[in-house]
């Protein structure tokens, strides 16, 4: 026990650690507060006796802040700088990628690249974004971890739970792709997202796409891909590699 306190000095747990890997993989950029509401959302509805909701909130995410410096011991989590509100940002380095890809269960490749600036002005586009995401998530509290809590509290737990399902989970979602980039706009070499567009639409049968295809280009490419499987992955390419396709479809 001693070896395994002195390597996460903060107390972490490997779940706790994994949560903070699975959601700043997808997201980038959060704070303590977005993780717990993502990963534990049942600790929404403890501490709720605090005095004030600053306190409540330091309370609540205690465990993720921790993980967050154990990660920060091993390389790879680190702090980001604050938001408008004053909250801190987290973030992976470098090496953190590749190990919340084991986690999300996803190949390296796409993981999608670190921001490299975010929080600098406050990071309201990424707050706005992972804010966006836990709408559509509705993450869910497990009941019987808020056994014992204030009779409001509970209440207020078992409102969520009655609530409409929300979309997926946060290894569901995506808020940056890595894409190929080789060659120049005009001139784009074998591999790159471009070049990938005019290369896969002739194996379906379809007319080499100009840069400026017309809108029955775009009908022959949607009728040819499948939508589901490896077409509909080639298709979601090619309508993000492609500006002028992805407006048309």
């Amino acid at each position: 026990m001693a070896g395994k306190r002195k390597e996460n000095e903060a107390g972490s747990s490997n779940d706790l650690r994994a949560d903070v890997l699975r959601v700043l993989g997808v997201l980038k950029v959060a704070t303590a507060d977005q993780i717990q509401r993502l990963s534990s959302p049942h600790l929404t509805y403890r501490h709720t006796t605090k005095p004030t909701a600053a306190k409540q909130k330091e309370a609540r995410t205690a465990s993720h802040r921790a993980a967050v410096n154990d990660l920060r011991r091993h390389g790879l989590g680190l702090d980001g700088c604050r938001t408008r509100g004053g909250e801190e940002t987290r973030l992976l380095t470098k090496d953190g990628p590749a190990a919340a890809a084991i986690d999300l269960d996803r190949e390296i490749e796409e993981m999608g690249g670190m921001p490299k600036s975010a929080g600098r002005s406050g990071a309201s586009h990424s707050m706005t974004v992972n804010e966006t995401v836990i709408a559509l998530i509705r993450p869910k509290p497990i009941l019987a971890r808020v056994v014992g809590e204030p009779t409001e509290a509970v209440a207020a737990a078992r409102a969520a739970v009655a609530a409409p399902d929300g979309i997926g989970t946060p290894a569901s979602y995506a808020t940056e792709v890595a894409l190929p980039v080789k060659g120049t706009w005009k001139n784009a070499a074998i591999g790159s997202a471009r070049a990938d567009v005019v290369l896969t639409a002739p194996e379906a049968g379809v007319p080499l796409l100009g840069s400026r295809p017309d809108r029955e280009e775009v009908r022959q490419v949607r009728a040819v891909l499948p939508a589901a499987g490896e077409g509909h992955r080639r298709h979601r390419e090619a309508a993000v590699a492609h500006p002028l396709v992805r407006t048309r479809l």
